[in-house]
């Protein structure tokens, strides 16, 4: 895949470290503390806004241009000023697939991370374009969100994983999530 954004393994698991601690905040100090319930929909909610400002943040340092993130619905996740192109990203807790807008028509790079709901700190990471038919739309299930799953990134060429991994198994495709600290280890 092109990647005209720049990342690289080692953004990303910088990106993902500070993403796994911010949750552990979150976690300790909200969830726990006050026993709160949040469903995995509303906990990927968050998780997307915290790798969003994160990657922001790590990625305008380390690119030395502004990297924005969305401040609305209506922008892209994360926006690179100097290359003039949108980024998007969807986070899941399940390691099946991602859920997109039914009604968005434009093509984009997307940054898929699927995040581990027990621990928080467990991702899978990949860059990949995905255009609106890729996705498979669920509205005759009266379900608003299209979805793209494993099966069908797994045998994407172009895609670009940064962490964690797609196996396949017999007929199964299994998909294994990283530890951002171990990645760091080994690079």
């Amino acid at each position: 895949m092109n990647n005209p954004f720049g990342l690289t393994k080692e953004l990303i698991i910088e990106i993902m470290t500070e993403v796994a601690i911010k949750i552990g905040y979150l976690k300790m100090q909200l969830i726990d503390e006050y026993e709160i319930t949040l469903s995995n929909k509303n906990l990927s909610e968050i998780v997307s806004k915290i790798i969003e400002k994160s990657a922001s943040v790590i990625l305008s340092k380390r690119l030395f241009y502004e990297v924005k993130c969305a401040k609305s619905d209506q922008e892209s996740d994360l926006f690179f000023t100097k290359i003039n192109l949108p980024l998007e990203i969807k986070a899941t807790s399940t390691t099946t697939a991602w859920t997109g807008g039914e009604f968005s028509k434009r093509p984009f790079d997307h940054l898929l991370v699927s995040w581990d709901p027990e621990t928080f700190e467990h991702f899978f990471v990949c860059l990949v374009h995905l255009k609106k038919e890729d996705w498979q739309s669920n509205i005759s299930k009266n379900y608003y969100g299209p979805s793209y799953n494993k099966k069908k990134l797994f045998g994407r060429k172009d895609k670009m994983i940064f962490m964690g991994n797609l196996i396949k198994k017999g007929n199964k495709i299994k998909m294994i999530r990283e530890n951002p600290n171990k990645s760091f280890q080994d690079l």
